[in-house]
């Protein structure tokens, strides 16, 4: 792979895009694999890693790798040989192979690329695999929390919302949640919009304040408002996600279609809209797309579509861990993809040809809530990052997954872990990573939403 180094002109960037090659091969379920590749790097004049082999289970060119080799080393004139010990998914059959290059001007050669089904697994504590059939117990207890305690503190950060409300359903800039100067000459952010709309909605469900279902249908007007004709509310997966299932349960609350009829719109660029190979965002589309369905008693109307990677790469590409890899490992991201599930098992007709697919869901959110079980620290709360205690902190999709879970399929576990979450969010060691001090605005407006679902969970399910 040679760039010339005197490239310039129209082609000067040739050497940053780099090469790509790549071999689909079939692989063994939950296998040990070793791959290995040999570089030699003639004079290429790097800025950092250079060459890559990838074994990815899916076939979008940013999939989240099982594992991956970098090649970063000077030239030597020496042919230079690395090797990895890796794991296939429980349901991953084949296995993508995938060379690439960047950010070299000069000279690489690439040889013996091999996959090979030998190799002594070595896994930490927290890739362990996870069951799919039962659940682990869970590591730490909680009492449940004080509602009184919730509605006080739901109360405060309602109050400091009303001091960043715009008025017309919408609040902060992403500038300004991300404790950013001049936030407030830009536009506003929409998850400063679809979140509040679920909080509130939650606290009315629980208190009959007048002001909470106030700002909901003003916040769920204005997503309304911003849709485009094409169904996509602000971005095509993650917020058309969001927003969507917003719209919903403000129609459950209201009955008034005005907020129904847009998440229509919403199903139709979802059954359009190219799969991405981010599972979370195809997730995040796919729930307001079920919730719809169910709401509407349209299932027939979704199914096509989830026959394909819309669906099928987040069930496929699921870590024995319980979780998903790289990106999609982030708390949050986990609970978009746990919480989608849950939302199909329960969209599913109540027919037996669909026994067997709401077993196979459920097996795959007992895995997901083992990986939650297992990493849950003792302070209640979650890490944002998969296996570093140390990164816990606050995060939007914890709260409603739980619940989610726990509504779906009445498991204990679940319950145990919401109460742990909420006993979390009542001190600021829920920020302490991350958000606090320059995003405590981010932060309220995160709590203000988990602890509006809260409480409406907490009306349904008392004691």
């Amino acid at each position: 792979i040679s760039v010339p180094k005197n490239n310039e002109g129209k082609n000067w960037n040739q050497g940053w895009e780099g090469m790509s090659y790549r071999q689909k091969v079939p692989t063994k379920p939950f296998t040990t694999y070793t791959m290995s590749m040999k570089v030699l790097n003639k004079d290429a004049e790097a800025l950092g890693d250079y060459a890559f082999l990838y074994a990815m289970a899916g076939e979008h060119r940013q999939n989240e790798a099982f594992a991956t080799i970098r090649f970063e080393e000077k030239p030597t004139g020496k042919w230079l040989e690395k090797s990895l010990v890796f794991q296939t998914g429980r349901h991953s059959h084949y296995t993508v192979l995938s060379i690439e290059t960047r950010w070299n001007i000069g000279t690489l050669y690439i040889d013996d690329v091999r996959l090979e089904e030998t190799g002594t697994l070595e896994l930490g504590p927290w890739d362990q695999p996870v069951s799919m059939n039962r659940l682990l117990p869970v590591k730490h207890k909680f009492d449940r929390p004080d509602t009184a305690g919730v509605v006080k503190r739901f109360t405060a950060h309602h109050a400091a919302s009303e001091k960043r409300y715009r008025g017309n359903g919408a609040w902060e800039s992403r500038g300004t949640l991300s404790g950013k100067p001049g936030g407030e000459k830009q536009p506003p952010d929409l998850r400063a919009t679809y979140q509040r709309v679920e909080g509130y909605l939650g606290a009315y469900a629980h208190t009959g304040r007048k002001i909470y279902l106030q700002r909901a249908i003003e916040g769920a007007e204005h997503l309304t408002r911003v849709q485009q004709e094409n169904g996509i509310i602000g971005d095509a997966y993650y917020s058309s996600g969001q927003a969507g299932v917003a719209l919903i349960h403000t129609w459950q609350k209201t009955g008034n279609r005005k907020f129904l009829d847009p998440v229509k719109r919403v199903v139709g660029h979802f059954n359009k809209v190219e799969p991405s190979w981010n599972y979370n965002y195809n997730m995040m589309l796919t729930e307001a797309a079920l919730a719809w369905a169910k709401s509407t008693d349209n299932f027939e109307s979704v199914s096509n579509r989830l026959k394909t990677e819309m669906l099928q790469s987040t069930l496929r590409e699921q870590r024995p861990w319980g979780g998903w890899a790289g990106h999609n490992s982030r708390i949050g991201y986990h609970c978009a993809n746990m919480s989608a599930l849950c939302r199909l098992h329960e969209t599913l007709p109540e027919t037996k040809p669909f026994d067997d697919k709401r077993a196979i869901l459920r097996r795959h959110v007992i895995a997901a809530l083992n990986r939650m079980i297992r990493e849950q620290v003792p302070a209640g709360g979650f890490p944002f990052n998969h296996g570093q205690p140390g990164t816990a902190r606050q995060n939007s999709g914890i709260v409603p997954a739980l619940i989610h879970v726990h509504e779906t399929f009445g498991f204990e576990q679940a319950r145990q872990l919401l109460y742990g979450q909420m006993t979390y969010l009542s001190t600021d060691a829920c920020g302490k990573y991350y958000w606090l001090p320059r995003n405590r605005n981010h932060l309220e407006m995160s709590l203000l939403h988990s602890e509006g679902l809260y409480l409406e969970w907490a009306r349904k399910h008392p004691g």
